[in-house]
């Protein structure tokens, strides 16, 4: 008789179709975490977040801030999340970039529903859509938003991996023996790198008024950690109500413009929010400094550089430094036939980078392939033409990027950076959100090379300002 049984049953398994075992198998996971019942949620941690593609050496890990406050509030069925992060620094003594190093607390909050998305400054809400459909990703690659997706979402099941398309990406989630979400990943984008993966994994699960939520949340991009919080307090259908404000709903889609701005005979200032760069006219060709931001960003910048300077090509593009924001727009050169100069050990980090797929978000040169052509720097290098000198400085020894490049243009006195100081608004010129160490350094990278400085347009500020505005910054003027 039991044989007999075992062999119905066995004959019922052999019968069940491939789509009851999914449905099955996604039920019993929601089932076994609480999800059917779960309308939203609130939870709250602490730990260290890395800052994404600003590490020391190229291709190293992100520098680590201490992430204080990790607080999250979602509502699943809008769907809407609010996070609230507050960081601090982390790094003793500063290395990398990411705003390093913090003077203190830096607060941000940034928010999503449906379709709209804006960031939170005390009472106002500064809209910001474009970021809706990545913040909307990270609330479905929750532990419970994940098999929600894939329950509303006709989500395939194979053993242990669930796989659902949401936004535009295909997510992948692995179950545990006791059907509980360990891990979530995804693919994103980035203007250097092109497609990298976002692996998250959740462990450590407890119950929260019958709903399982990790204690340990880990998150990698690109294989580097960008965030890893233990959860100390999780409520369960929280009361969470987020609608988006009347001017982030009626925002037009921002046009991103550049500005232009005469520095010197022959040199322009190239400007969008928070980034800038240089063009210079060499006589028979262009020079520019920075190509920062994204292939969108660039290719506004080279149809205004061209409008300025006409009838001439852009032979060089010169590069700082390998963080990604200062070399997100580099590929929107090379397509158009410049030359990147950099320091000679970025090279073979952007040869690597640039070899990858971007199947997200093809770039001009994805478009229009041509092998990238370098000039590298290893202490100084000196570029002249059209009665203009650019000279080019390695600034060894400073803690914001390893392989990091300082210009200086003689005669005028021009200096542009990277980053370290980035001039504030307004007439008090120092940065009261970091402390001033690498700012100090950029002092010293000028004075133990005799550089007679006389104007400051880095790529980040406010822009140009008088040298004394640095020596204020840290210090050795009053302000």
């Amino acid at each position: 008789m039991r044989m007999q049984w075992t062999v119905i049953a066995g004959l019922a398994v052999m019968l069940a179709t491939p789509s009851q075992a999914q449905t099955n198998r996604l039920a019993a996971a929601a089932e076994a975490m609480g999800a059917a019942s779960l309308n939203s949620i609130q939870y709250t941690g602490s730990g260290s977040v890395f800052s994404f593609g600003q590490g020391f050496e190229p291709g190293e890990r992100f520098p680590r801030f201490i992430q204080r406050t990790y607080n999250a509030a979602i509502n699943y069925q809008t769907p809407a999340m609010r996070l609230i992060q507050v960081r601090s620094q982390g790094e003793t003594p500063p290395r990398g970039g990411g705003q390093q190093a913090l003077a203190g607390d830096q607060r941000a909050v940034a928010v999503v529903s449906g379709k709209f998305a804006w960031q939170e400054a005390g009472n106002q809400a500064q809209p910001n859509n474009a970021a809706a459909a990545d913040r909307l990703r990270a609330l479905w690659a929750t532990p419970h938003g994940v098999i929600k997706a894939a329950m509303a979402n006709s989500g395939k099941v194979d053993g242990n991996t669930v796989t659902v398309t949401v936004e535009g990406r295909e997510f992948k989630a692995t179950l545990n023996a006791q059907n509980l979400v360990e891990r979530v990943s995804y693919l994103s984008t980035n203007d250097v790198i092109g497609d990298y993966l976002i692996d998250i994994s959740y462990s450590e699960y407890g119950d929260f008024g019958g709903i399982k939520f990790p204690r340990r949340i880990v998150q990698t991009e690109d294989g580097q950690p960008t965030l890893d919080i233990t959860i100390s307090n999780v409520l369960p259908n929280a009361a969470v109500a987020i609608d988006a404000p009347a001017n982030v709903q009626q925002a037009p889609t921002p046009a991103l413009r550049v500005a232009v701005e005469k520095l010197a005979d022959g040199v322009w200032y190239f400007t969008t929010p928070n980034a800038r760069n240089w063009a210079v006219d060499f006589g028979d060709h262009i020079v520019v400094v920075e190509g920062q931001g994204s292939d969108e960003r660039s290719l506004l910048a080279i149809e205004e550089i061209k409008k300025t300077i006409p009838n001439k090509p852009i032979r060089y593009v010169i590069n700082t430094h390998a963080h990604y924001d200062h070399a997100g727009g580099l590929r929107t050169y090379v397509a158009q036939g410049a030359t990147v100069v950099t320091h000679e050990m970025n090279k073979p980090f952007y040869e690597k980078a640039w070899s990858r797929p971007r199947t997200i978000a093809p770039d001009s040169l994805s478009k229009a392939p041509k092998p990238a052509v370098f000039e590298t720097v290893s202490d100084k290098k000196v570029m002249s033409g059209g009665g203009k000198t650019l000279e080019l400085y390695y600034m060894k020894g400073t803690s914001h990027n390893m392989y990091n490049l300082f210009v200086f243009m003689p005669g005028p006195g021009l200096a542009f950076w990277g980053d370290g100081y980035n001039p504030p608004e307004g007439n008090d010129p120092r940065d009261v959100g970091r402390t001033p160490e690498q700012a100090i350094e950029l002092y010293r990278v000028i004075t133990m090379n005799n550089l007679d400085v006389k104007t400051i347009a880095p790529a980040h500020g406010a822009g140009p300002k008088p040298f004394d505005n640095l020596k204020k910054a840290i210090g050795l003027l009053p302000p």
